[in-house]
């Protein structure tokens, strides 16, 4: 999330200015990329780009799934349960290009007779791969 200049730092409008000139004020902040003051009633309100507060996009969120599972697995395997938590609740927002590279570092982990979090976050993977699947083909026919 950005930072935002204090108040003061910031250019002021009135409610009055926005109110006539709201689709150029709206453009500007929007292409500009800046924040704007609006003075209403002797309160203050903030205007700004609603992306300055958006989340992480997917492919940022999905390298950053990507590292934590790499990392449990050839680092530190100390969070692995909260890793695996949080893989079983990403799965079905996940690509198939970073849900098969997380089951390559999943895989390679998994020998005979072992269980517990790097089977769970496999299979969960894998159902939310099948599911993509079926709708892609679903979608097609």
């Amino acid at each position: 999330m950005r930072k935002l200049l204090t108040v003061s730092e910031m250019e002021h409008i009135t409610s009055k200015e926005f109110g006539e000139s709201m689709d150029a004020i709206l453009e500007r902040v929007a292409k500009e990329d800046v924040a704007l003051i609006i003075d209403h009633a002797g309160k203050s309100y903030v205007l700004c780009p609603a992306r300055w507060f958006e989340g992480p996009e997917l492919t940022q969120l999905e390298v950053m799934v990507k590292n934590a599972v790499w990392y449990v697995s050839e680092v530190d395997d100390s969070d692995l349960a909260e890793t695996a938590q949080t893989v079983k609740e990403l799965a079905p927002i996940l690509s198939p290009a970073c849900i098969t590279t997380l089951l390559k570092i999943i895989t390679n982990r998994i020998f005979v007779g072992s269980g517990g979090a790097w089977c769970e976050m496999k299979q969960a993977l894998e159902d939310a791969l099948t599911k993509e699947n079926k709708e892609e083909h679903t979608e097609t026919r």
